[in-house]
């Protein structure tokens, strides 16, 4: 029992009806919970007696078996009844209350007030709702922590109703560190009295809602609550222990209190920070230094004494400017989450301007300038999520002088004085906190700058010796890029260095894999010169040696039997053995199948199962099972061959068509190199330049030169994009939605990571889903099953194994099961998995059924399926001990499917990727479709396996197979018409690249490199001021080349949410057969010529946008500098088509652009620069369904029709006419196709 005895004084004035206590000296009430009360304590709800309260030796002055008592929430509480009026719990104005008690809290959340003891508010009928007398709360903080908190609401002024007045203390107290006292004292009418103690640390603290008042509070006779409040409402009920509960009627100091809580190691309490500036040390001459600390919890205030922040990244630019954060990298240098809120400062010694001057300091959330020591401005927390939709438009910001650039959207902006003496350097140093609980990461454009002595304009504030920097957007935009690119090479730097902790792994893996492949050569290339131009002529030497061309039985095989057997047989009975049965070779065929019965016997029609079994009227019997029978004709064409001895000659070949084209010209070589390797075509510079190169190996160093260029990443990232089926959301998730996996694989495509370890690192799924991370590939929105999905791409992608079907059922026309992607699902998963009821096919599908479905279901209801590599026999990597040497964890299902996958015994795996790569350069695979290899030949199996050695014994560099095909003769010549990719593999022999259209990446990236205009587009979110998170809304930035966007798709597809620039570029792109909702992998796109895609290039918005002279543009100053009309048409030429004007094109365009060339120019007194159209409110996710939303988005889709003004220094009648042969050239057939 506590040293103190039990005095339930209350209750016996409640008994009496006594007047209140004339000795002050002591409690009105003092509960120490140790026996059983003689008072009316009414319990309700879990409220447990005789728990360990507080006890030495932690607590001296407690007995070693003191008890408290236990609430357990949800309403639990003590009832104490009020004694009517002059009770000794009512006060008012001029009274001093003191309220003091023990608490050990088990479960708090985040902004949770919970009561400890109160009066009013019980939600009694008797008395209004709003009447809290007074009370003592903690409310939940941040990390684990609880404040201190008063609240009581004033009495009602006439006509009026309650105002309430709270306050919360700064201190706070860690929740798992046990027992804490926690007391407030207040003079009511008197703020200033207001005082608070944790552990018998006086703490300050802030007055809220209604603010410090000198009003006197409600009192009436409602009753005090022990433990909860508002009718027993469980968000403000204490869970945990009490002990100790005091109410003084005066003010206690902090000598009484802190003789209430002896503790043997001291006080416990997490004390706020003390405001000063941050000691940033030696910082480099002319340099501000930037500074990223992790270990801060909360967005809303500064680190107390508890958290120590411990610093993740430094960097130095040389002004007070920042456009974003540094990117956050794992150790393996895959893209992360910063542990928000981070703490930034930025420090420099300045030289000020002598006297005093405004600066200004501009921030989305809290931060403060501090200067020589002095604070000189602050900010407030900024605010995460809005009202999704429903939020005020933000009005335009005004800029605090004419013509300085304006703060950006929802930033805020504040003003403080700094008085400077000569010769002196100031230590500046701002601090501000990005980031935290529903919000991003995300600093936008901060910046602080100084006014002028004059007063009318801004600078922003650099380093000592720098020079002025007008805060101008003329004078700032160049520098922002100019720090955007040293963040570049910054996060680089940090993301290279990261990854270096693997690169011995690596090291290993790779020697494993050249061991192996000395041990395993590949077939020799069939003679001398380039090993893949020997083994292109090789197959066609051998086909025009044993051209069986005038044979009249190969020509009626392979132009009328085959096909039918290819079209109606060869899905089930081709590489497939449906039955046991092949039909894809005369070996095969004259074996019998599961029947033991011959599907064909030369010679004899009657005998051969494979007539009678398409003859057939029996359900149960007839092939093909589905679709349509084969007609009368095609049965006696079958019939015929039988009886002639079912003869299968090598194909007939047309020698004409095995010719080699010659090599193609050094310009249309140039053309092709640049869009095969970077996706975009060569500079008129280039053209020349190359042109003029005499040396013989001037091919061979341009192919060195774009395979070392880091913009070929932006070009391969659109086929793996989609391969992987990439599908980032900017709003809602939807079906197979993914995260932006695309930032993980562009940075391993710039840092040329080989291709096992991209592939691996994929795979483990790290990093930050919402961030880039290759965890975002993890995610399928909307999928009862979404590692079944993965299942069935990584199996596409990586192996040439077609699982679509697998999903629900075993594959009908492939040997794959449903247990093959379940288990592969498994080994994601890392677990044993079932397969979703929503993934099933019904019982009643098989009921009924004439005949033996080709849907069958090996797999039973709800089967567990482990963790096992069904792919064994297919790729030839076995799960055995063996493959622990390349493993960390081989415990791990997930690192060993990527093993399994990248394994050098996985033969499957590089020969997908080397025949992916020959399809992109040459117009078709090896094997076609490239996805699904399974009853499919290779049309040249030793190149393929040649290539596919080369790639593991290059440490699965890509670069060096691309190398390998692109300097072959092969490659180089000029592209034949036939459609390489429909053709048989026998009848493959790439005698000729095929010819290839542009991707609509390439156009689209091609039609701005031309006009040399960058992308202009809105950022691709729809929330533009970090108070969503990116999990929660998406931001994929601006886009800088064409394969950045993504769908456009929004809710309901709302016009406020359009984004206008944005859907002139997708408009182009998806005429051209891209998907920015990849819901399922893409292998091939749709290819087809339509007459959308001349209308959209020939009439769309971007077209019109681009080859218009626009203002200042680089097509305007073309026109104005050129000397001379042919001057400037061999520029136009070089720039879109990258050759000269061939003679009769010259004589189409001279004479117009010869008409007016002399007098095109507007004299300089005549030119009127075009003013900017008025700035538009920004609308966003948060503000969209605002009526002005609608009509502000449709201002700027008309501003993006109407398109850029025309340049003034042009007259407009020759300007159009330019305009129109720079449109002739877009919509050029040249322009669209790969030469």
């Amino acid at each position: 029992m506590n040293k103190r005895m039990l005095n339930v004084l209350s209750a016996l004035l409640l008994a009496s009806g006594m007047a209140l206590q004339a000795d002050e000296a002591k409690p009105v009430l003092q509960l120490d919970f140790g026996q059983e009360e003689s008072a009316p304590l009414i319990a309700v709800g879990g409220v447990v007696r005789d728990q360990a309260g507080p006890r030495p030796p932690e607590f001296p002055d407690f007995e070693a078996n003191n008890t408290a008592i236990q609430l357990q929430g949800k309403g639990s509480r003590y009832e104490i009844k009020d004694s009517g009026a002059q009770s000794p719990f009512d006060f008012t104005k001029g009274d001093a209350i003191t309220l003091e008690a023990w608490v050990k809290v088990d479960k708090i959340g985040p902004g949770q007030p919970v009561y400890l003891i109160g009066k009013g508010r019980t939600n009694s009928p008797h008395f209004a709702r709003n009447n809290q007398n007074w009370s003592l709360r903690v409310i939940g903080g941040s990390a684990g922590l609880a404040h201190l908190s008063f609240l009581f609401a004033s009495a009602p002024a006439p006509g009026g109703g309650n105002t309430w007045h709270l306050w919360n203390s700064t201190a706070s107290f860690q929740i798992k560190s046990g027992w804490h006292h926690v007391a407030v004292a207040y003079e009511f009418g008197r703020p200033e009295t207001m005082r608070g103690w944790i552990d018998g640390v006086p703490t300050d603290g802030d007055w809220s809602v209604d603010g410090a008042t000198t009003k006197a509070p409600v009192v009436d006779d409602d009753d005090v609550w022990i433990g909860s409040s508002l009718g027993g409402s469980a968000g403000n009920s204490l869970t945990g222990f009490l002990d100790g509960v005091a109410i003084h009627r005066r003010a206690l100091g902090d000598a009484e209190i802190a003789k209430h809580c002896r503790r043997k190691d001291g006080p416990q309490v997490v004390l706020p920070e003390v405001a000063k500036m941050p000691d940033m040390g030696k910082i480099e001459a002319g340099k501000v230094l930037v500074q990223v600390n992790e270990g801060h919890s909360a967005s809303n205030r500064w680190p107390n004494s508890l958290e120590t922040l411990k610093e993740m990244l430094r960097w130095s630019g040389d002004a007070f400017l920042l456009p974003r954060m540094p990117l956050r990298y794992d150790d393996w240098g895959i893209r992360s989450a910063w542990a928000a809120p981070v703490v930034l400062r930025m420090a420099s010694d300045v030289k000020l301007p002598q006297g005093s001057h405004r600066l200004m300091l501009r921030t989305r959330g809290l931060a403060r300038l501090w200067v020589d020591g002095k604070l000189i401005a602050e900010t407030q927390p900024a605010v995460g999520n809005g009202e999704n939709g429903f939020d005020p438009l933000t009005p335009l910001a005004e800029p605090p002088h004419p013509g300085v650039r304006v703060k950006g959207y929802k930033q805020q902006e504040v003003f403080g004085m700094v008085t400077a003496s000569p010769q002196k350097t100031s230590r500046v140093v701002l601090e501000l906190i990005v980031g935290g609980k529903n919000m991003r990461t995300d600093t936008g454009e901060v910046s602080v700058a100084i006014e002028s002595a004059k007063r009318d304009v801004f600078s922003i504030l650099r380093a000592a010796g720098k020079p002025e920097l007008p805060l101008t957007d003329a004078q700032i935009e160049p520098v922002l890029a100019e720090i955007e690119s040293s963040m570049a090479r910054l996060d680089d730097a940090n993301r290279r260095e990261a990854a270096k902790s693997r690169d011995a792994f690596w090291k290993k893996r790779h020697g494993i894999a050249k061991a192996w492949v000395q041990q395993h050569p590949a077939p020799k290339p069939p003679r001398q010169g380039h090993p893949v131009d020997a083994f292109i002529d090789a197959k066609i030497e051998k086909a025009l040696a044993s051209n069986p061309a005038d044979s009249a039985a190969a020509k009626t095989f392979h132009g009328e039997v085959l096909p039918i057997l290819r079209e109606q047989c060869f899905r089930c009975h081709g590489e497939k053995d449906k039955g046991g049965l092949k039909l894809n070779t005369r070996e095969a065929a004259l074996r019998a199948g599961d029947s033991e019965l011959a599907a064909i016997v030369p010679g004899n029609p009657a005998a051969s199962e494979l007539l009678k079994r398409v003859r057939s009227d029996d359900e149960d019997h007839v092939m093909p099972p589905t679709g349509e029978r084969l007609s009368p004709q095609q049965i006696a064409r079958l019939e015929t061959w039988i009886r002639d001895g079912a003869p299968w000659p090598a194909p007939p070949v047309d020698a004409s068509k095995l010719a080699k084209t010659p090599i193609t010209s050094d310009v249309a070589f140039l053309r092709r190199i640049y869009l095969d390797l970077i996706g975009l075509p060569p500079a008129a510079d280039e053209v020349t330049a190359f042109l003029a190169d005499s040396s013989p190996d001037k091919r061979t160093k341009l192919i060195d030169r774009l395979l070392a260029d880091e913009r070929g990443a932006d070009h391969e990232i659109s086929h793996w994009l989609d391969a992987l089926a990439e599908n980032p959301t900017l709003i809602n998730a939807s079906l197979n939605s993914t995260g932006p996996f695309r930032w993980f694989l562009l940075d391993s495509l710039r840092d040329h990571k080989p291709l096992d370890r991209m592939v691996t690192e994929l795979l483990m799924m790290r990093g930050d889903a919402a961030h880039g991370g290759s965890a975002g590939f993890a995610q399928a929105g909307e999928n009862d099953a979404p590692f079944a999905t993965k299942g069935h791409i990584i199996a596409a992608a990586f192996l040439g194994v077609e699982l679509q079907c697998a999903r629900c059922h075993d594959s009908p026309y492939h040997s794959t099961t449903q247990r093959d992607l379940y288990s592969l699902a498994a080994m994601l998963e890392r677990k044993t998995v079932t397969v979703p009821k929503t993934s099933r096919v019904p019982a009643a599908f098989f009921e009924k059924k004439a005949r033996e479905s080709l849907i069958r279901v090996t797999l039973k209801p709800d089967e567990p399926v482990t963790p096992v590599w069904p792919f064994a026999a297919v790729t030839g990597a076995l799960e055995n001990a063996d493959l622990d040497a390349l493993l960390e964890d081989p415990k791990d299902t997930r690192e060993r499917i990527a093993a399994l996958i990248t394994s050098p015994e996985n033969r499957r795996f590089p020969r997908v990727i080397v025949n992916r790569l020959w399809k992109r350069l040459m117009g078709a695979g090896f094997v076609e479709p490239v996805q699904d290899w399974e009853g499919h030949d290779a049309s040249h199996p030793e190149l393929l396996d040649w290539l596919a050695n080369e790639l593991l014994a290059a440490n699965y560099d890509v670069r060096h197979i691309i190398r390998l095909i692109v300097t072959s003769q092969a490659y180089q010549r000029e592209a034949g018409l036939e459609n390489l990719a429909s053709a048989g593999p026998e009848e493959r022999f790439f005698q000729s690249p095929a010819r290839r259209r542009l991707t609509a990446e390439q156009i689209v990236d091609s039609l701005h490199a031309a006009a040399g205009a960058a992308i202009d587009s809105e950022p691709m979110t729809f929330v533009h001021d970090g108070s969503k998170t990116l999990q929660n809304r998406q931001d994929l930035g601006y886009p800088r080349r064409a394969w950045m966007f993504a769908s456009l798709n929004n809710e309901r597809d709302r016009p406020s949410l359009a984004l206008p620039r944005a859907q002139a570029v997708v408009n182009v792109l998806e005429a051209f057969g891209w998907n920015g909702a990849r819901q399922k992998p893409v292998f091939m796109r749709e290819s087809e010529s339509n007459v959308l895609q001349p209308g959209i290039l020939e009439n769309g918005i971007l077209t019109q946008t681009l080859s218009r002279a626009s203002w200042k543009s680089k097509l305007a100053d073309l026109a104005v500098e050129a000397q001379s009309p042919e001057v400037l048409l061999e520029q136009l030429f070089l720039r879109f088509l990258n050759r000269s004007p061939q003679p009769s094109e010259k004589d189409s365009f001279l004479p117009d652009l010869r008409s007016g060339f002399e007098t095109r120019l507007t004299p300089q007194n005549e030119i009127v620069v075009p003013t900017p159209p008025k700035p538009l409110r920004l609308v966003t996710w948060l503000n969209h369904v605002i009526p002005d939303a609608n009509t502000i988005q449709q201002e700027n889709e008309n501003r993006v029709q109407k398109g850029p003004r025309p340049d003034p220094r042009l007259r407009p009648e020759w300007r159009e006419v330019y305009e129109d042969i720079v449109w002739s050239l877009i919509t050029h057939r040249d322009f669209v196709w790969v030469p």
